[in-house]
């Protein structure tokens, strides 16, 4: 009775680890690093979450996790609220539609895919906070932050795949 239990929570805690995680490069998301001439700039973690798990384990991590994350960011950003939602909920719906493409694929194609998809999010992030903000929002600043996070995102991809497998090696 008891290790049927033990079995059930130990099922469900490996279910929550893609929301865990993606929590967790929420929360580290809201540190910024000072670089001379831009405010501050930090790589878009919660992104590349959602992309590493959409590709990888999408049924893991649903929209209604990825909205509410996406909810949550903008109020600790300050972004204007439902932007990060909207964003996070179309690279989800983006990537799931093209993840026969991407999944099982070597590391640089996954990269490349990540790298499309950041610039298209990025490019519609400018535009759209450009648009309500009613001012031109540093096109550079946007660009140099796609650029971190590019670069980027073969640590924090490293971080999650390390995660799945150990998470996948036990059953899951």
């Amino acid at each position: 009775m008891t290790s049927g239990l033990l079995n059930r929570l130990d099922g469900w805690a490996r279910d929550l680890l893609p929301t865990l995680t993606t929590v967790l490069l929420l929360v580290l998301s809201t540190v910024r690093v000072p670089v001379a001439g831009l405010r501050s700039v930090a790589p878009a973690m919660v992104l590349i979450a959602v992309y590493h798990w959409t590709v990888h384990r999408p049924l893991l991590l649903p929209p209604s996790v990825i909205f509410l994350v996406g909810f949550v960011q903008d109020l600790l950003t300050a972004s204007p609220v439902g932007t990060g939602s909207l964003t996070l909920l179309a690279v989800y719906l983006g990537v799931l539609s093209q993840r026969r493409f991407l999944a099982g694929k070597p590391f640089a194609m996954v990269w490349l895919g990540f790298a499309l998809v950041a610039a298209a999010t990025f490019l519609a992030v400018w535009a759209g906070i450009s648009a309500l903000s009613g001012i031109l929002v540093d096109p550079w600043e946007m660009a140099f932050r796609y650029a971190v996070t590019v670069a980027c995102y073969p640590l924090f991809a490293a971080f999650l795949l390390v995660i799945q497998r150990a998470f996948m090696a036990q059953g899951a």
